[in-house]
């Protein structure tokens, strides 16, 4: 009986100490994570679509909201020189990694982004706020490259019109 209990005590203790390391790997990847998320923003903010097209595989999917899906990076740079073509400017930019996970070879991140932008015609500043899921593919050399994006906005548009259309009466 002594002998049983034990075994259960150093399996327990096993479990434990596995636990807390798999927990610190997480930290660690949550923290990396976000260290790109913060080189991507500053990216973002200078307008260096290389910089930013380069977090990317060659063959990622980009779905953004408003807007058709881009699939393959040609797709994507095609979008971020139109973007760069549009003169609206992103004055504030932040990407916040509130979850990640990971599985094999891949790495799943949720967060939430805020923005702010100046847009031609536009008098006031327009801000959002909202989340996103990244998929992450593990590559060759550790690191990791975007294989998926989503994201959307925390604001209703349609609620934003109504309240516009009121203003106006």
């Amino acid at each position: 009986m002594k002998q049983l209990i034990l075994k259960i005590a150093v399996l327990f203790s096993f479990i434990t100490v596995v636990q807390i390391y798999a927990q610190e790997d997480m930290e660690k990847l949550k923290a990396s994570i976000q260290e790109g998320n913060d080189k991507y923003a500053k990216a973002m903010l200078a307008g260096d679509a290389a910089t930013l097209n380069s977090f990317y595989t060659d063959d990622a999917i980009v779905l953004p909201s408003y807007s058709p899906m881009q699939k393959g990076i040609d797709a994507i740079k095609n979008a971020s020189a139109m973007d760069a073509q549009s003169g609206n400017k992103m004055t504030e930019f932040t990407l916040t990694a509130t979850d990640v996970f990971e599985n094999g070879d891949w790495v799943y991140e949720v967060g939430k982004y805020s923005l702010t932008m100046e847009i031609k015609g536009m008098n006031d500043p327009y801000k959002d706020e909202g989340k996103f899921l990244t998929l992450f593919e593990k590559q060759s050399d550790g690191s990791l490259k975007i294989k998926a994006d989503i994201w959307n906005s925390d604001i209703n548009p349609w609620a934003t019109m109504g309240k516009m259309g009121e203003e106006k009466k």
